[in-house]
């Protein structure tokens, strides 16, 4: 309760990628806490096995980058350059506000740009080395932008 909200307050858990450091505790908030967990098709399809079993009504998967709701909360999915399953970033308006998150960004691709506009508040998260990336294990359509 570090921030002020009691983990049964949370009203969802959405899941950019389906790698460890993103993963790693949302099925067992979900089950402990009745939480819904939100990713598109191809991120629950990777990600299932590793977050243990998950209540049927938790399981909420979206079309990749198609807008949906939570409450009052448009929830925009948009794709972020990331070598995951179909990795994205999220913009969440209400009324005349709109907040922007994208995270493990490799750089600010074109889509990512057009999806952070207009925000009033953004949070980017990028740890991205262009060597690293050259030498690197990495998908070649991550490489070939460089």
């Amino acid at each position: 309760m570090e921030i002020g909200v009691k983990p049964n307050e949370i009203k969802a858990i959405l899941i950019t990628h389906e790698h460890d450091d993103h993963i790693k505790a949302a099925g067992i908030l979900s089950r402990r806490f009745n939480i819904p967990i939100y990713a598109n098709s191809d991120t629950w399809s990777a990600m299932e096995s590793q977050i243990g079993e998950v209540k049927e009504e938790n399981i909420k998967v979206f079309s990749n980058y198609e807008p949906f709701e939570i409450g009052d909360i448009t929830v925009i999915p948009f794709k972020i350059p990331h070598d995951a399953s179909s990795p994205c970033g999220y913009s969440f308006a209400e009324k005349n506000k709109k907040i922007s998150i994208a995270t493990d960004i490799g750089h600010a691709s074109k889509e990512v740009k057009d999806n952070i506009k207009d925000s009033d508040l953004i949070l980017l998260e990028s740890n991205h080395d262009v060597e690293m990336l050259k030498v690197g294990p990495y998908p070649y359509y991550l490489k070939e932008e460089y």
